[in-house]
């Protein structure tokens, strides 16, 4: 893809996103985009850091995921057409517990959060597409975290499918079996217990 047709694929997306958000702010927006390629199992920003941009994925898929010494936690997978950032660096700037890496090889746009703060300045819109960004995550983190506390395994797989099952090839037994926090070895029985019920 070009990089005029990647912006404007960004152009498009935030206007999805965002209906109300005028062209000519949009245009301001793409003046603080940079856009990359990246590989597979690459980190596009790793934990203990201060991250500085969001990255909008236009071809490929991440994951986010939390390390702790004994193995890494995933909690999200971000395709094409969604943000991946720790939503907190869009309120101020500290290190995020959460690194961002490549499933597998892509394109994306990153924005500077240092250039959206300083727009928010100029064009008080741009705040709602903050606020729609946040709330967004903080709904999509609430719904996994009540489906981790309140659902069995079987129940939790089947919620992955009804909602990501599209991403399901992409995506490792590994990867998927710690975004459900469910050891590999359940993720398959349960996956083969689900196949033998088709008709």
């Amino acid at each position: 893809m070009s990089r005029s047709s990647t912006l404007d694929y960004g152009r498009q997306r935030l206007a999805e996103l965002c209906p109300s958000l005028p062209s000519d702010l949009i245009e301001e927006l793409t003046l603080g985009w940079r856009v990359f390629s990246f590989g597979r199992r690459e980190e596009l920003a790793p934990a203990g850091r201060i991250h500085r941009e969001a990255f909008l994925i236009v071809e490929g898929l991440v994951r986010a995921y939390y390390p702790t010494p004994e193995e890494d936690i995933t909690i999200n997978f971000i395709p094409e057409g969604d943000f991946a950032t720790h939503y907190t660096s869009l309120e101020a700037p500290r290190p995020s517990h959460f690194s961002f890496q490549a499933l597998e090889p892509g394109l994306a746009i990153a924005f500077s959060y240092e250039y959206v703060h300083q727009l928010c300045q100029r064009r008080p819109e741009t705040e709602r597409l903050l606020r729609l960004l946040l709330e967004r995550e903080y709904s999509r983190l609430m719904t996994h975290t009540e489906c981790l506390l309140q659902r069995h395994a079987e129940d939790r797989y089947r919620i992955f499918l009804e909602s990501h099952g599209q991403l399901l090839s992409r995506i490792s037994v590994a990867d998927l079996s710690s975004y459900l926090g469910v050891s590999r070895q359940n993720l398959t029985l349960i996956r083969k217990r689900l196949l033998g019920r088709k008709p």
